[in-house]
Order: C-alpha cells, then sequence, then structure tokens
C-alpha cells in the first residue's frame, strides 16, 4: 500500500517491510514504469517523482487496465506543482498498454528520435531525468556535511509590536546549543532590488509581520535547537498593525508608520504611473466603453520542496548551498550583509523542487546561517516547515483594480486606462518592479493608442509579496480580458473575432515603446479555435456550460537590469579538451525547467555533436559565469543565445584550424553527426581528430 512519507511517523512502521524508489531497477536498469516516465517528459523539477512512480506502480499491479480518470484520481493524493500531471498521467497510461511488451532501451528510444540529425525541435527527456526518476538527484536538504550544526528560529507572534526585550539565557543552557543570535547581529538591510532594500535577517526593535524573525539559535541536532527555542521569552508592545490596503493608502495619523522611510505619512511604498496618448480624450470618443473592478486574493507559490540551506566557512570564505532560483542576487546580498568581497562568496544550486518566483530572493535564513557558521566555524543547516514556507511568502501580491475601456463600433480598441493597489507584505520583495509589471502588461497583445495607468503599492503588516509566476501580469491579464469580453458582447462581436482584429503585429512597437518581436497570439488562437470548434459551439451549449477565451503575454527578460551597471545579463563560457568533451558553464537555474537540457541542446545544433559529448555545469558561482537568474522566462532567451553564440565562436576557432591544416575555405565545412566534413567529402573528420587539429601547439 503507498503511503506518504511526510506524513507516517516512524513508529507506524514498525515490523513491515518498506520498498522505496531504490528497488524497482534491477542491476541498473531501470524499472519499465520509470523509463516512461524519462521517454513521455513526465520529470520535470523532480521532487515528486518518486512517490508518482511508487503510487502508479502500486495502482498498476492492483488494477491493469486502467481509465484515464482512474489514474487521475490514484495520483490525486500526490502533489506535482511542475508538470500539471498531464505528462505524468500519459506515462502512466502508456505503462499499463505496455506492461507485457518487450521495452527499448533508453538509448535507442533516443537514437530513434534523432534519425535526422537534429538537437533543436526533437523531444527528448532532461539531461538528469534518470537521475531524478531514481531518487538520486540531491536537493538542498539531501546533502550531507560533517559535523554539522542545525538552525531553528523564534517568530514574532504579532503582526505590528515593539521588541521591548529579548532573554535567551535559558535557551544558551540546553546541552548541545552554541549559540543564539538576535536582529541586532544583523543591522545591514538586503533585498533582491537595489533600490528597494528594507529587509534585515532578523526584526530589529520591532516586528512587522506575524511569523518575523526575531530570534535564531544553532545546536547539535534539531531537538536541542527546538527546545532552546522555546527558552527564549521575548516581550512586546503591541502598535496599531495595518492589515488592509485601505487601511495603509490612508494617512496613519498619530499611530507608527511600517516603515519610516515612506514619503508621506501612510504606508505607501510605490507610486508607478505612466501615460501614453490620451485616455480621458480616446475614452470620450469611444462609441462603447466597459469599466469594472476586480479584487485579487494573494497566492502562494506551492512548491514541493520548502526552503533549505547548508552553509560553510573555510580558509576560501562562505560557501552556501540553497535551494535558490538568483545565485548571483544571494552571492551580492551575502557579500552585503556578512561585509566580505564577493570573492569570499560562493553560491551553489543544487536541484531545487519548484521555485515558481518564490525562491527568486535574497531570504534571512540564508543570511543567518551563513553569520552562524562564519562565527562558530562549523557548517550550519537549515530546512523551513511548511507552515514556515507560507509565513516566508513572496507570494502574489493581493490586488485591487479599476480598469476601463473604449472601443468603436467596428471593433478597434481605442483607449485603456486603470488604478491599481497591491498589498506589497512587509517588505519590498520585486514589488517595485510588479508596481510597473501591473500596469505595462494590461496592454498587450493588442493595439492601443492611448493607454495608462496608476499603480500603488503599499506594505502591510503580512509576511511579504514578490514575484510569482508572471507576477503583475495574471491579475491585469484577467481584468482586461473580462472587459473586452463585455465590449465583444455590447458591439455584438464574435469574442475571438474582436480579439483577432486588434492583436499586435511581428516586429513591432507598443504605444509605450515596448519591443515586440514575436507574436504568436493570431496563430495560437486560430488553433484552438479549430480545435474545439469554436465557431459550431459558442453560444449553443446547455445552460451551466460554455466556451470562453483569453489571451495572455508575459516579458521574456528584461532590457533594464535589475542591477543598473553595464555587465551582460547571460554569460555561457564553452570548453573543450583534448577528449573532446564541450564542457557548458552557465549561472542560469535550472529549477525543473529544463534550462541545463536547453543550454546541450543548442550547443549540440551548432556544433553537431551528441550530447554524451557535452557536460553542462550550471549555478555555481565560483565554477560558472553570471547569469541574473530564472524568472521573466528569460532563460532561454538570454542563457540560450548566449550558448548559441559560444558555439559559433568555438566552431569558428574549428573551422579556421582545420581550413589552415587541410588548406580548404571555411565556407566548405559542415558540422554533424560528430563529424566535421568538406562538401566534397575531401575532408571528413570524426569529432575527435577535429578538436586534435584545434589544439595541436595550443
Amino acid at each position: 500500500k503507498p503511503s506518504l512519507s511526510c506524513m507516517t511517523p516512524a513508529l507506524r512502521c514498525e515490523d513491515t517491510e518498506i520498498t522505496t524508489i531504490e528497488a524497482l531497477e534491477k542491476d541498473g536498469e531501470l524499472h519499465k514504469l520509470q523509463k516512461k516516465f524519462v521517454e513521455k517528459g513526465a520529470i520535470q523539477c523532480g521532487f515528486c517523482t518518486p512517490g508518482m512512480v511508487m503510487t502508479a506502480l502500486d495502482f498498476i499491479n492492483k488494477n491493469p487496465e486502467p481509465t484515464l480518470h482512474e489514474i487521475k484520481d490514484a495520483l490525486s493524493g500526490n502533489l506535482c506543482r511542475c508538470t500539471g500531471y498531464k505528462k505524468i498521467i500519459e506515462a502512466v497510461a502508456e505503462y499499463a498498454k505496455e506492461i507485457d511488451k518487450p521495452q527499448l532501451k533508453l538509448k535507442e528510444i533516443s537514437d530513434i528520435k534523432n534519425q535526422n540529425k537534429k538537437a533543436v525541435g526533437i523531444p527528448r527527456p532532461y539531461i538528469e531525468a534518470e537521475k531524478k526518476v531514481r531518487g538520486t538527484a540531491e536537493y538542498a536538504d539531501d546533502i550531507d556535511v560533517k559535523n554539522v550544526l542545525h538552525c531553528k528560529f523564534v517568530r514574532s507572534i504579532y503582526p505590528h509590536a515593539k521588541i521591548n526585550s529579548i532573554d535567551f539565557s535559558e535557551a544558551q543552557k540546553i546541552p548541545g546549543v552554541h549559540c543564539v543570535v538576535t536582529g541586532k547581529d544583523f543591522p545591514i538591510k538586503f533585498g533582491v532590488l537595489p533600490i528597494s532594500q528594507d529587509e534585515t535577517a532578523m526584526a530589529i526593535e520591532k516586528v512587522r509581520y506575524i511569523g518575523e524573525i526575531v530570534a535564531a539559535v544553532a545546536a547539535d541536532t534539531e531537538e536541542a535547537a527546538i527546545a532552546a527555542c522555546k527558552k527564549i521569552k521575548v516581550t512586546y508592545k503591541r502598535i496599531k498593525e495595518f492589515l488592509s490596503i485601505d487601511d495603509s493608502l490612508n494617512d496613519v495619523g498619530e499611530n507608527e508608520k511600517i516603515h519610516e522611510h515612506c514619503k508621506f505619512n501612510n504606508n505607501i511604498h510605490k507610486k508607478a504611473e505612466l501615460r501614453f496618448g490620451d485616455q480621458k480624450k480616446g475614452l470620450e470618443e469611444s462609441d462603447v466603453t466597459s469599466k469594472m473592478s476586480f479584487e485579487f486574493e494573494g497566492i502562494n507559490h506551492g512548491f514541493t520542496e520548502p526552503h533549505a540551506a547548508t552553509a560553510t566557512w573555510d580558509e576560501n570564505g562562505l560557501t552556501i548551498i540553497t535551494a535558490t532560483q538568483v545565485p548571483h542576487y544571494l552571492h551580492r546580498a551575502l557579500a552585503k550583509v556578512m561585509e566580505i568581497p564577493l570573492s569570499r562568496v560562493r553560491v551553489i544550486k543544487p536541484y531545487v523542487g519548484g521555485g515558481f518566483g518564490g525562491k527568486s530572493d535574497p531570504f534571512p535564513h540564508e543570511v543567518i546561517i551563513s553569520y552562524l557558521t562564519r562565527k562558530l566555524k562549523r557548517p550550519v543547516r537549515v530546512r523551513l516547515s511548511r507552515e514556515e514556507v507560507f509565513l516566508t511568502n513572496h507570494g502574489r501580491h493581493p490586488s485591487k483594480m479599476n480598469v476601463e475601456m473604449g472601443i468603436s463600433k467596428d471593433g478597434v480598441f481605442s483607449a485603456l486606462d486603470a488604478d491599481i493597489v497591491i498589498d506589497g507584505g512587509a517588505y519590498g520583495s520585486f514589488g517595485v518592479v510588479t508596481s510597473y509589471y501591473n500596469g505595462v502588461l494590461l496592454q498587450a497583445p493588442y493595439k492601443l493608442n492611448n493607454f495608462g495607468f496608476r499603480t500603488f503599492r503599499v506594505y502591510t503588516n503580512k509576511p511579504q509579496c514578490g514575484a510569482m509566476r508572471g507576477h503583475g501580469a495574471v491579475n491585469s491579464r484577467f481584468a482586461v480580458e473580462s472587459l473586452v469580453d463585455d465590449l465583444a458582447n455590447k458591439i455584438k462581436m464574435d469574442p475571438c473575432d474582436l480579439r483577432m482584429k486588434n492583436f499586435l503585429d511581428p516586429n513591432s512597437l507598443t504605444v509605450g515603446q515596448y519591443r515586440i518581436t514575436s507574436n504568436g497570439s493570431r496563430e495560437s488562437l486560430q488553433k484552438v479555435m479549430e480545435q474545439s470548434e469554436w465557431k459550431k459551439r459558442i453560444g449553443k451549449l446547455k445552460q451551466g456550460h460554455g466556451l470562453g477565451v483569453g489571451c495572455g503575454f508575459f516579458i521574456s527578460g528584461s532590457a533594464l537590469p535589475i542591477i543598473w551597471n553595464e555587465l551582460p545579463q547571460s554569460v555561457v563560457h564553452l570548453k573543450v579538451d583534448f577528449d573532446g568533451r564541450v564542457v557548458i558553464t552557465s549561472g542560469a537555474s535550472d529549477i525543473g525547467q529544463g534550462s541545463d537540457t536547453m543550454l546541450a541542446i543548442i550547443v549540440s545544433e551548432v556544433l553537431g555533436i551528441s550530447f554524451d559529448k557535452i557536460f553542462v555545469l550550471a549555478a555555481d558561482t565560483l565554477l560558472t559565469p553570471v547569469d541574473f537568474g530564472s524568472y521573466s522566462s528569460r532563460v532561454t532567451f538570454m542563457a540560450g543565445n548566449a550558448a548559441k553564440s559560444a558555439a559559433e565562436n568555438l566552431r569558428t576557432e574549428i573551422c579556421n584550424a582545420i581550413a589552415k591544416k587541410k588548406e580548404i575555405a571555411v565556407e566548405e565545412l559542415n558540422f554533424t553527426d560528430n563529424r566535421v566534413f568538406s562538401n566534397d567529402k575531401s575532408v571528413d573528420l570524426s569529432w575527435d581528430e577535429a578538436i586534435e587539429i584545434l589544439t595541436a601547439k595550443r
């Protein structure tokens, strides 16, 4: 019977036989179901994969001819945040159909799919898929370090209060406790945005939300650290809390603001306002207008792997292994807060069990254990509980929006205006950027000549909000698409036809000078209309059933870097040695979206070599060049183009070396199938022979 290990007390397993993922493969050969997960691409971050495989296998053993609905029901107790379950269900269903049939080996499957010798556009498993399906991929909390100390936190029980005193004398008496630290040990502020660094690793003098860290303990065991936390006595003086958007917009009167740096006597963190064209005139001249108000709740990311990290200090300085989307930003934050050179900080990203924006900030727990390891000269580790993950938050902003849109009788959008307020919680995080995104991303993918917005982000006494999957775009898109539907209804036009009429053209600029390179909205909507039989079914379904349509978009990267300097936002290095292996080094963070595999695919395509000649080394700030991180849908665009350029540079070097050696024009040379050859085949070299020519006498 499958059991969730996170919910099964060890005592319940006494005198029982326990089968884990390690038991499935035989003599190094994956189980057929494991192979099917790899083949179908049912693995992303991989954190849930072993549990999915075990549950599915038990189910198929008991029900060898299941329906899709039965498969879905059987897997419903296993949480997967990345995949949407589609590929997992496909893998299980195909395994059930093929259970008694011989299976191709993974290498044979790969060979069949690569008969055209191309890399780009060919479905393939992640390069680390087998490791994840075996359960051997190491996440932050899996990594063991000798002589490690465990860190636990004392957290605020009030949303807004002065800290009168912290007494940890009794905590220090508990055997195994090595250190207790408080806010006074962490006076330097940090944050992911240099323009909005307002957070300290622990509360200093006052707390700003329930769950804010006020003290930390390092001890030999988790149990000792927890016991010590319970002995720490914190006294507070409560002050007025601000828990709603409206409270924070208004003048606070004689009450204390959440942050004194707020410009006026309220809790407004940021005002963002942009105007293009004339919205007032555009709305007045519109034949039809629609105006709506929206309220959206905040949402947590729900990644399956909780925050975890281990920090060590040695003669080279600080090393931290942590579940992060942004090694580079954490690298900078730790150097700043600890007042040490960047060269004395090393950040390593292991496999990450999902992020979705929730691991794209530097976090207090990372700062705290880094301080403790330097102080104690012993490794220190931390793993947050699920409750602590929710308290840490950085999720989607709760929002209020008033949006008005105008249109002509013949269906041309004429104006869009919006007033928006977002609830940022207690600290800044990505909030300044989100304030602009909430407005800027209202417009596309449609043409508009009169467009404007005003956004306020307010501080409240709640866990802070930050980036979550299209931050600033999701709520905005829902609002605008709702207005588009209303306008379509008012002018009696098909909602899809109305959208088709107003899509932005490829290689164009919006009225706000936002650069549109490609826009596949038209083709996508046409395909959806065909496959859903939109024209036949719209408005003709029985009561309570219907068809809807909505279009969205998001940025891919950012022309303005978070850290304002002239450095490139993404760098990829290639190293080729005498053995012919190409090592790709990149600071990009693979958090389950497949960026490591993407880099390998691009380099393979340019150089015409197979994956067994490629090694990807990523997200280690000592060994890899700078990449700003996995957020804003930027990695394939930025790191991918960097990898393409690097591979093209290497290819040019190889061509020049061969052309000189073989006295042939560079333009005659081709790269494919691990060979370099001329058009007339007078030169026909294996990859290893080509590399030998390249590296000779260097």
